[in-house]
């Protein structure tokens, strides 16, 4: 019966350890700016004349950063940054002085649409922020009152709302990126360094 005391008190011993053991790992990522030139990176910023930006969002962090689609001869560059409370924004070199478009982490349902369109497997990625905005309104009879109230529509899945970034595996099981502007063939881009505007 000492036998029975002491493996008890080894899986005890293994259960609070087990809990203490966070659940997914994630590493953070910082923006760092020296001379002009952007890098991100999973350590701090390093040197004494350098612009450091801790990017706090881990659930999507990993499309923080720079990539490039190379287009026959020249390679065209797009950035995501971090916003915060979870909407990230896409810029694009050819056009510096727009504002971008506002994505957000994709939902299943998204994901599976990209997945199921392209024939591949998708298994994360951002997708255009879209504010419900319509409601349809009906009225209801509560005793001797009528009461007026409003519910959101839900927004259906279209091309529109796929434009974004996914990360999935090709047919042969190799790691992809790929920039999805909705209808049309996406642009497998590749994680890249910032190019100095």
């Amino acid at each position: 019966m000492p036998e029975n005391g002491w493996a008890s008190w080894l899986a005890a011993g293994l259960l609070l350890l087990a809990l203490l053991v966070p659940g997914h790992a994630h590493a953070d990522i910082y923006k760092c700016v020296k001379g002009g030139s952007v890098a991100y990176q999973e350590s701090p910023c390093e040197g004494s004349n350098v612009q450091a930006t801790h990017i706090e969002d881990h659930a999507s962090d990993h499309f923080v950063g720079c990539f490039a689609a190379v287009d026959r001869q020249y390679a065209h560059y797009y950035e995501v940054r971090a916003n915060g409370a979870g909407t990230y924004q896409l810029l694009d070199e050819r056009n510096p002085l727009g504002s971008g478009s506002v994505l957000k982490q994709a939902t299943p349902e998204e994901l599976a649409a990209v997945g199921s369109g392209l024939h591949i497997k998708i298994t994360g990625g951002l997708s255009r922020y879209s504010a419900p905005t319509r409601t349809v309104a009906y009225t209801s009879r509560i005793g001797n009152r009528y009461v007026t109230s409003t519910t959101p529509v839900a927004q259906p899945i279209s091309a529109y709302s796929l434009y974004g970034i996914y990360t999935g595996k090709d047919a042969g099981g190799q790691p992809v990126i790929l920039l999805y502007s909705g209808g049309g063939l996406p642009q497998i881009i590749t994680r890249s360094a910032c190019p100095t505007l």
